[in-house]
């Protein structure tokens, strides 16, 4: 190496070890025979083995490597994971797998990882101070990791009760990473081993499957609406579709900053007749479109400007109508997505599941976690009431995924089961677009696995 490593006493490291880090708090506590591997510079390596039993390199008495600048391994681990040796970056750590256990690694700038992150057993931790970006995220429930920037993992797989979550769509473990690393894989509940993921790691082989396509449907699907031209009948199939109520002649929803509202043609509370029409609103314009008495069909807009005039855009070019037409068949991929999925979970069978006894025992006010656990997702549930404050609360089931998102699908209307969402570590339900295609197959997946667990249940 044109840089060798430095082996120095750990004390002697003392000012560069960060707040807040292990060894900020406990380098004291080791004699000048327990040395660190000290690096200055950017520093790339095929792996690196944090075993006792491998020291690295070739100081027996090296337990800890501190990187003064940014590392990039191939892969990086240890099987032993009861104790480790410590790694501690002050650059941005780059690594295809890193499978650790029983030390500190400290990254003070970023940590991506192009495949699996996993860490085993609580005698470490990792704490990244940047952001932490990686295909995989293998849990056990002891590790701990502490991420200070972003967090950008495309699955997390929890390896004690077998599921996860694959781009916001539930996935078993399984399914994610290779069968060699499952011990006893001719029964039912073969066990993940830690060890044998490092192997495969070590040898320089991928512990993990291709899930991209596996969990997306691909039966064919029928569309609602299948031209977007601007006319009657696709005005008067905006009014006969799930979306509206029983008990009003009209529905609206905001997409992407357009406002829409669809309404029948009907007699309104003052006595007045009010046209079958269509009305949107983006950012710049106004828009009305109505049915007249002969089935043509007429079209207004105006500014939104205070105090702009409609002007009649019946007859211009559909080059002109470029604007009116973008909101117009957003408005119908709206409505498409809605008749799809919309209709796949009944409310008699969500009213049905609330009247099993022993849900109806069960209540979102009682004791935190109170529901059915389902490996590491929660079901809770709501019985419809009044609360103190004379607000009437909707029947809903609730769930939680593995990833900490949550899912709600409420009784407030006797025409579909409305779904709303909850990011992870945030609070407060979300309107789930109606462009979001997995997040709206995300949701019929979860309540699809819920149901499966229910019936078993009751």
């Amino acid at each position: 190496m044109s840089n060798p490593f430095q082996f120095i006493p750990i004390r002697q490291l003392a000012d560069k070890f960060p707040e807040g880090s292990w060894w900020a708090k406990f380098y004291q506590d080791f004699s000048d025979e327990q040395l660190a591997a000290y690096y200055e510079g950017d520093l790339t390596l095929p792996s690196l083995n944090l075993d006792w039993e491998e020291p690295f390199p070739q100081q027996k008495e090296v337990i800890i490597i501190f990187i003064d600048g940014n590392f990039t391994v191939d892969n990086l681990y240890n099987k032993e994971t009861d104790g480790a040796i410590g790694l501690m970056v002050t650059g941005n750590l780059s690594a295809k797998n890193i499978a650790v256990g029983g030390q500190e690694i400290y990254v003070s700038g970023n940590l991506m990882i192009q495949e699996i992150l996993c860490g085993s057993y609580n005698h470490g931790e990792t704490i990244v101070k940047g952001d932490l970006s990686a295909a995989v995220l293998v849990q056990d429930d002891e590790y701990n990791l502490k991420v200070g920037g972003q967090k950008s993992i495309a699955c997390i797989v929890n390896v004690w009760e077998g599921d996860g979550v694959f781009q916001e769509l539930p996935v078993g473990i399984h399914e994610v990473l290779v069968d060699e690393v499952f011990l006893d894989m001719e029964e039912e509940d073969s066990s993940f081993s830690f060890v044998t993921l490092v192997t495969l790691i070590e040898e320089g082989s991928s512990p993990l499957k291709k899930i991209d396509e596996s969990l997306t449907k691909k039966e064919a699907i029928h569309l609602y609406f299948t031209r977007n031209t601007i006319n009657e009948e696709n005005i008067l199939k905006l009014t006969q579709s799930i979306l509206i109520p029983n008990d009003k002649p009209s529905f609206d929803f905001q997409e992407d900053g357009v406002f829409f509202k669809v309404q029948q043609e009907h007699i309104d509370a003052d006595g007045d007749q009010r046209d079958l029409s269509v009305y949107m609103k983006d950012n710049q314009h106004h828009y009305y479109i109505w049915v007249e008495k002969d089935h043509s069909v007429g079209l207004l807009r105006r500014t939104v400007d205070e105090g702009s005039e409609w002007e009649d855009i019946t007859e211009e070019s559909q080059e002109e109508l470029s604007e009116i037409s973008d909101c117009w068949t957003m408005l119908l991929t709206c409505v498409n997505m809605a008749e799809l999925y919309l209709r796949k979970i009944e409310v008699q069978d969500v009213q049905d599941i609330l009247q099993y006894p022993v849900i109806q025992a069960l209540s979102l006010e009682e004791a935190e976690n109170d529901g059915f656990w389902d490996g590491s997702k929660c079901y809770t549930f709501r019985q419809a009431r009044t609360d103190e404050d004379g607000d009437y609360l909707h029947a809903r089931i609730e769930i939680q995924t593995p990833d900490g998102a949550y899912y709600f699908y409420t009784l407030d209307n006797g025409t579909y089961v409305s779904r709303h969402y909850q990011p992870p570590n945030q609070y407060g339900m979300q309107d789930l677009s109606y462009l979001d295609l997995r997040r709206w197959e995300a949701s019929e997946q979860y309540f699809a696995r819920f149901k499966q667990f229910i019936a078993q249940k009751i």
